[in-house]
């Protein structure tokens, strides 16, 4: 691991030393980060800390990055190598198999005098909430400094495409007085990250996912909804799948439709319909919506997963799911919902 060494560049044009003092982690850097997490990553929000795992254990710091993904912060505090990264990996085992909701939930009251998450979000991060959270996910160690059991076990981990990394912070006071605090990551935090590239990526273009349909046998139905909702919905690729968004003034950009590359089990073009929506931004009723889509649509409460959604819309929202197969059955619900979304911006 490297060790930090700082000079100053007394007047006289000397170098002197700033020495290194111990910090105690468990006390003091818990409260840094948490009040300021750009010491690690300037793409990070923490959302909670000291968070109970199902299985007894705390996590010191949860974070969501500019992605939706959540990242585990874990201090040293002393703990050996074997037990920091056992402990660790067992933490980002149970925080991957939480969804969205979960997440959502555990940052809400974390958040609360921000606003709640959508706020803090966007506050802290300048841009939309993801309407999907956790969908990959990292850890990070922090400590003073790393034996060289700990640097290898993470270096091994990392080359096998584990998404764990360790930084080094490090206390220095100068001849003013003033407290300075250093920082080293082990492997370059974008080798760590490990998330999939190059494509399908989270921030995956129109070219991507149009292609994975097409690669997937649904390319022509997919086609033929994005050329016919172009001008009324705005679309945002995100994974394997395309967010359909209307622009409302109040409420900025509200997705109303996903349309999936990936073809239904059985068969044809997957989507959801946010109904509850719908109705609220377009007057369209949920019996219209039935009546433009294929019989095979089904109902669904409480539209799980849309998290940029208030606590009271995704207990009470309705959705609508299912596959369309033909170009007619397109044509049919492309037509009906470019029209009803024409007259609502004229009314």
């Amino acid at each position: 691991m490297q060790q930090v060494r700082l000079w100053e560049v007394t007047p006289d044009g000397k170098l002197q030393s700033i020495p290194g003092n111990e910090i105690n982690l468990e006390e003091k850097l818990e409260d840094w980060l948490a009040d300021d997490i750009s010491v690690l990553d300037e793409n990070l929000l923490v959302i909670d800390r000291q968070v109970k795992t199902a299985f007894g254990g705390v996590i010191d710091l949860l974070c969501l990055d500019g992605d939706g993904d959540t990242v585990i912060v874990e201090l040293k505090k002393g703990k050996t190598p074997r037990e920091v990264t056992a402990q660790t990996l067992d933490y980002t085992s149970w925080i991957s198999g939480l969804s969205s909701d979960a997440i959502a939930n555990i940052a809400e009251d974390y958040l609360e005098t921000n606003g709640g998450l959508k706020s803090g979000f966007e506050q802290r991060l300048e841009r939309e909430l993801p309407e999907e959270l956790n969908i990959n996910h990292r850890s990070l160690i922090v400590a003073e400094s790393i034996d060289a059991s700990t640097e290898r076990i993470v270096r091994y981990l990392s080359d096998m495409k584990v998404p764990i990394n360790v930084a080094t912070v490090q206390h220095f006071n100068d001849g003013a007085g003033r407290a300075i605090l250093a920082r080293v990551f082990l492997i370059d935090p974008d080798e760590a990250e490990g998330k999939p590239q190059p494509s399908p990526s989270k921030r995956s273009t129109l070219k991507d996912v149009q292609q994975m349909a097409h690669e997937n046998g649904v390319g022509a139905l997919f086609d033929r909804v994005r050329n016919g909702l172009k001008g009324s919905l705005s679309p945002e690729p995100y994974v394997n799948r395309v967010w359909y968004k209307l622009r409302r003034t109040q409420s900025g950009f509200r997705t109303v439709l996903i349309v999936q590359t990936i073809p239904h089990e059985k068969g044809g073009l997957g989507f959801t319909v946010h109904a509850t929506r719908m109705k609220e931004l377009c007057d369209v009723s949920l019996d219209q919506l039935k009546a433009w889509l294929p019989a095979t649509s089904e109902e669904t409460e409480g539209v799980r997963g849309w998290a940029g959604s208030s606590e009271d819309e995704k207990r009470c929202a309705v959705g609508l799911t299912g596959y369309l197969q033909t170009p007619e059955e397109v044509d049919r619900f492309v037509g009906a919902l470019r029209n009803a979304i024409a007259q609502s911006r004229t009314a």
